[in-house]
């Protein structure tokens, strides 16, 4: 099982520095977290800073292309795409990883 985060640009990988960040950001890195914690494999990506992961999604690259970075942030789920335009919630992440226990 494996969930890849595209993220906008951030000043950092998860964009929790500064003193006000983002409350979706913080919902999402914790929902990363317990999803780790129960042997996840997570992986979060920007474009500056990874650009291979988002040519090696062929749906993630193509959106991309056809609308820029305002696609982002996006996520896929064992390779594909499942999520666009916002970042899921951790009981989402866990249906679309079909996690039910």
């Amino acid at each position: 099982m494996r969930v890849d985060v595209f993220d906008p640009e951030m000043c950092c990988s998860t964009g929790l520095c500064g003193p006000a960040p983002d409350e979706a950001l913080i919902r999402m890195e914790e929902a990363l977290q317990r999803l780790r914690q129960e042997g996840v494999e997570v992986s979060r990506h920007q474009l500056s800073r990874d650009p291979q992961a988002f040519l090696g999604n062929e749906e993630v690259y193509r959106r991309i292309l056809s609308r820029g970075s305002s696609a982002l942030p996006m996520v896929a789920v064992d390779g594909e795409l499942r999520f666009e335009d916002g970042y899921p919630t951790y009981e989402e992440l866990r249906t679309a990883l079909q996690i039910t226990t």
